[in-house]
């Protein structure tokens, strides 16, 4: 999936400064802005991927379009990549699978 590799792309890119303005953001308005500034560029970029799918009628029956919107915004967001990846040593290519499966089974038609 191109979305997921470009997800996986970002991520590997930004998870770092994204890890510092999640701990500065408590203190530092700034950073907070920045922070929230972030998550609402990633559900923007959610949200027109789930359109996009949805226009393909390409999503499961049962599920709407903000509640798959939703979904991709929390799987893509960098922490998780951090965390398997960075953290539990997982590779580029086993994340980037991951992914690809776990947004196929909350989002596709079966």
């Amino acid at each position: 999936m191109l979305w997921v590799q470009t997800v996986t792309d970002v991520a590997a890119r930004t998870t770092p400064l994204g890890e510092v303005l999640i701990a500065a953001a408590d203190i530092d308005p700034a950073a907070a802005q920045l922070l929230s500034e972030a998550s609402r560029n990633r559900m923007l970029g959610a949200t027109v991927f789930i359109r996009y799918l949805a226009s393909l009628d390409g999503l499961a029956v049962g599920i709407t379009e903000q509640r798959a919107a939703e979904l991709c915004w929390a799987l893509t967001d960098g922490h998780l990549y951090r965390l398997l990846v960075a953290q539990r040593s997982w590779s580029t290519a086993d994340f980037n699978r991951w992914l690809s499966d776990s947004l196929a089974a909350a989002l596709l038609p079966t």
